[in-house]
């Protein structure tokens, strides 16, 4: 079964930081798209983080965005997340 995505995913190479109840983590942005992001963490870092964890992502595009989120996946040092709305869980 294919999964057939509802956005386009666009490759970024910028540094970002992923807050985890009060936690940072900095990562580098591999993709972004408009329900979420993949990033790699190092791999002392990625161990701590669990799959369904909430925080916030905070990217330097223009000015510093801040992006509501969900751990969905883990493999190895890449995160998936997935963008979630305020008070949706």
């Amino acid at each position: 079964m294919q999964i057939v995505r509802s956005d386009d995913r666009q490759t970024f190479d910028t540094k970002c930081t992923l807050d985890i109840n009060g936690t940072k983590y900095h990562c580098q942005m591999d993709n972004l798209s408009t329900a979420g992001a993949l990033i790699e963490i190092t791999d002392s870092d990625y161990e701590r983080i669990k799959i369904g964890e909430m925080g916030t992502l905070t990217v330097t595009l223009l000015t510093n965005v801040d992006y509501p989120c969900k751990v969905v996946r883990i493999k190895s040092t890449q995160i998936s997340l997935q963008f979630i709305e305020v008070g949706c869980q």
